[in-house]
C-alpha cells in the first residue's frame, strides 16, 4: 500500500465519502485526509480532483460509480492522468487494471452472508486488491478473524453512523471506515483510542 495512505489512515482512519459536489467543501475544511469520490459525472471528475489535490487530500474514486468510465477500459488510464490516487470498484478486471496503472486498488465486497462471503474471498484472491471496502460495516464482526487477517486491509463501509460504529469496526480490524456522515469526519485515530 501506498506509503503516504498508510500515514494517513494510521492518523485518520475516517474517509469522508463524497456523493456529490455539494460536500466537497466540507470534505476539504475537515479532518479527514482522504475521500472516496462518488457519482460524480465525468465531466466535473477532473476539475474535483484538482480542488481535491490541491487541498492536499487523497482522492480515490470509485469508477462504478462515474457514468462513462465504469464500463471503459481506458477509464483507469484516465483516472490516472487526472490525478486520482486510486479506485474503488466491484470488479477484478478493473481492480487488477488499476494495480497495473499504478493506482491504489480498493475492492468493495458486499457480505449479506454466509454464502456470499466465499465468493468475495474468491474474488480477493484473484484481484489481489491493495484493500478491500467491505460492506456492510456491522458484518464484519461476523467474519472469522483468521479470514479476516487473511484479507488485504479492510475499509468498513455503510451503516455507520456514529462514533460507536466507527470504533466497533476498528475493533473488529477494520484499518477504516468510509461515510457520508460529516460529523464522522472529524475523528482521528487518537480520539477513536480513548474510547
Amino acid at each position: 500500500m501506498d506509503k503516504s495512505l498508510a500515514a494517513r489512515l494510521a492518523r485518520h482512519p475516517v474517509i469522508a465519502t463524497l456523493y456529490g459536489a455539494d460536500l466537497i467543501d466540507d470534505f476539504i475544511g475537515s479532518a479527514a485526509e482522504i475521500s472516496i469520490v462518488a457519482n460524480f459525472e465525468l465531466r466535473r471528475l477532473q476539475s474535483v480532483i484538482q480542488t481535491l489535490t490541491a487541498a492536499k487530500k487523497y482522492p480515490i474514486v470509485n469508477i462504478d460509480s462515474c457514468d462513462g468510465l465504469s464500463q471503459d477500459k481506458g477509464g483507469v488510464d484516465y483516472l490516472a492522468e487526472i490525478g486520482a490516487k486510486g479506485l474503488v470498484s466491484t470488479r477484478v478486471a478493473t481492480v487488477q487494471r488499476a494495480k497495473r496503472a499504478g493506482l491504489v486498488a480498493v475492492q468493495k465486497v458486499f457480505v449479506t452472508d454466509r454464502s456470499t462471503f466465499p465468493r468475495s474471498v474468491a474474488a480477493l484472491e484473484q484481484s489481489e486488491p491493495h484493500l478491500v471496502q467491505l460492506m456492510p460495516a456491522p458484518m464484519l464482526p461476523h467474519i472469522p478473524a483468521p479470514s479476516r487477517k487473511a484479507m488485504p486491509p479492510i475499509i468498513a463501509s455503510g451503516f455507520v453512523c456514529d462514533r460507536a460504529g466507527v470504533v466497533a469496526a476498528v475493533k473488529a480490524g477494520a484499518v477504516a471506515v468510509s461515510t457520508s456522515d460529516k460529523g464522522l469526519w472529524k475523528l482521528s485515530a487518537q480520539a477513536l483510542r480513548g474510547g
